[in-house]
């Protein structure tokens, strides 16, 4: 008996080895930088860390007396999330959508459900670098986070997109340059007694590339996914050997949620 296979199922099987197997190909297909807010410091010292860790810019501290204190302490506090330099949404078809109803404007909610992820994170890795405390003290460092950019997924749009795939294949897929949202972020963390600066990170995500995925009928989904990710890179991040070469997401899933 003959099988015949699709190319949109052969594609499937071959593009995650193709990107597994060439970081410089995810990198290419990846969301790019978004520009750095006021809310990260000393920006023009920001250095490009996506061939080493999971984010797009990182920044450390070249003061030693400042560093030596802060990778002393054991204990994590994670402050409210910044909200004053959040850019407006950037895309048509999604300002409308907000504009008629179909699509809620949900900053505060991701804001906290960024904070509990990170928080999270850390109460379920298995060897935590740090311990998550609810007030900020003297053997504490502090986590800063900001959104600086969330632009939802439009639901409707990739719903006719999806239908279209039918009718016109996979060419229908260019309409998600349309239809895509993304979200970026910054990070600060100081030592909570002083105030002074130890590392800073920056990072933006666009929605993956999917084939059929639930995450593209909801507004906030992708974006949802990618707060997971980043907490558990940063985690990870925080107890890893110096040096150590962190991987960053794919930009195409196959999950279809």
């Amino acid at each position: 008996m003959r099988f015949s296979t699709s190319p949109i199922l052969l594609l499937c099987l071959i593009l995650p080895l193709v990107l597994a197997s060439c970081g410089s190909t995810n990198r290419l297909l990846k969301a790019k930088p978004a520009p750095l807010s006021p809310f990260f410091e000393q920006p023009e010292q920001a250095l490009d860390s996506r061939k080493k860790l999971a984010f797009h810019k990182v920044w450390k501290t070249q003061d030693k007396e400042v560093e030596a204190i802060a990778v002393k302490k054991q204990r994590l506090y994670i402050a409210p999330v910044n909200l004053e330099h959040l850019r407006p949404v950037k895309k048509i078809l999604v300002r409308n959508e907000i504009s008629w109803g179909s699509i809620d404007r949900r900053e505060n909610e991701m804001a906290l459900k960024l904070r509990n992820e990170f928080a999270k994170a850390y109460v379920n890795s298995p060897n935590p670098r740090y311990i998550i405390v609810k007030q900020p003290g003297p053997d504490t460092l502090t986590l800063e986070l900001a959104i600086v950019e969330l632009n939802p997924t439009s639901p409707k749009g990739n719903a006719v997109k999806t239908a279209l795939k039918f009718v016109v294949g996979p060419v229908a897929g260019l309409g998600g340059y349309f239809t895509k949202g993304n979200m970026a972020i910054e990070g600060r963390v100081r030592d909570s007694k002083s105030g002074k600066l130890f590392f800073q990170f920056a990072d933006n995500e666009a929605d993956k590339m999917t084939f059929y995925s639930l995450r593209d009928f909801t507004p906030y989904g992708h974006a949802g996914y990618a707060i997971r990710k980043w907490a558990e890179q940063f985690e990870l991040m925080t107890r890893s050997e110096p040096g150590r070469k962190l991987k960053d997401t794919y930009a195409l899933t196959l999950m279809p949620y």
